[in-house]
């Protein structure tokens, strides 16, 4: 259900008591029964860098940093389609490479291998690669953008790329519920890099579940160089840029640069793997800065940033690892 305005302030004050209290749990040389953190003689993941469990701590490391948006990433400055369609377009032939496509409201399910997406726009239309008996294994989209349009969103909208074994690269999604979804684990891993990804409440929102990049069932994913932003509303709250949760049957992750900002958390994860320069725009979140399970990370750096219009970031404090992932 919609939550009215009285949420705003309640849902500030809430995150503002739930971070303070992870951040004196997070020094505590002992953690709560659920396991979300290090028990006695267990180090914390180091919020500058360390490796995960062995009590080192490297140099804060952390650099000012430009990631992608609108106008560096996705579809080349002056472009112009070749091909226009409307409605869902079915790919079957292993290798093929479409380009320079604008496609409106439709599916593009691709049901060969090694299928290549190429400078498409695809205006109110998603990709899914696992519809049919065989998956679009080896899937690469780039150089793409993905956009609403006239038609009305809803909280019961589905990601605009999905499920698994696909490469998204140099990618802007901007003005829809839901981004991409990393599952379908047979099909294969996923790896997210240099795109900008930006999810809003839908025109009926009754009870969203919105996110940047959601891990369901996922194989390994890896993201390097991408700008996450989510917007929300008084009326209409998402769950989270990043949400990879424990307990969803999700692999791996590997995260190497990766800006987010918004959601109740900004970036949610509970899998085993390694997390980078990782940076979440201060002061933007509604509960805290992060969710992790910290004890399945190798390595955790993280960090409070400014972030400007363009994507450039200013580092201002070290996050220190915390929560329990779900």
């Amino acid at each position: 259900m919609g939550r009215s305005s009285w949420w705003v302030p309640l849902r500030w004050a809430v995150g503002a008591l739930v971070a303070a209290v992870l951040t004196t749990v997070a020094t505590a040389p002992d953690r709560d029964p659920a396991g979300s953190g290090p028990t006695a003689g267990q180090a914390a993941p180091s919020a500058m860098g360390g490796p995960v469990g062995d009590g080192t701590t490297s140099a804060d490391d952390a650099v000012p940093t430009t990631f992608p948006g609108p106008g560096t990433a996705g579809l080349p400055e002056g472009w112009t389609p070749r091909r226009t369609h409307t409605g869902d377009l079915h790919l079957t032939e292993p290798g093929e490479v479409v380009s320079d496509l604008r496609i409106t409201d439709g599916i593009i399910s691709v049901e060969a291998e090694n299928v290549t997406l190429r400078r498409v726009q695809a205006v109110g239309s998603r990709v899914v690669n696992d519809a049919g008996p065989v998956c679009g294994s080896g899937l690469v989209v780039e150089s793409s953008e993905f956009v609403r349009s006239d038609v009305r969103t809803g909280d019961g909208d589905l990601q605009v790329i999905g499920n698994g074994g696909f490469t998204v690269r140099d990618v802007v999604i901007d003005g829809v519920p839901e981004g991409i979804r990393v599952g379908a684990k047979q099909c294969g891993d996923v790896v997210v890099e240099d795109s900008f990804i930006r999810v809003v409440p839908p025109d009926v929102c009754n009870d969203w579940h919105g996110d940047g990049i959601q891990g369901y069932g996922g194989g390994s994913v890896t993201v390097r160089n991408t700008r996450i932003i989510m917007r929300e509303t008084a009326e209409c709250y998402g769950t989270a840029p990043f949400f990879y949760p424990s307990g969803q049957g999700n692999t791996s992750l590997t995260v190497d640069g990766l800006l987010v900002e918004g959601g109740g958390y900004a970036f949610r994860a509970g899998t085993e793997g390694s997390v980078r320069n990782l940076q979440v725009v201060q002061d933007t979140w509604g509960y805290g800065p992060v969710d992790v399970l910290c004890p399945a990370l190798t390595t955790w750096q993280a960090h409070t940033v400014t972030a400007d219009k363009e994507g450039r970031t200013t580092p201002v404090d070290p996050i220190e690892c915390g929560g329990s992932g779900n």
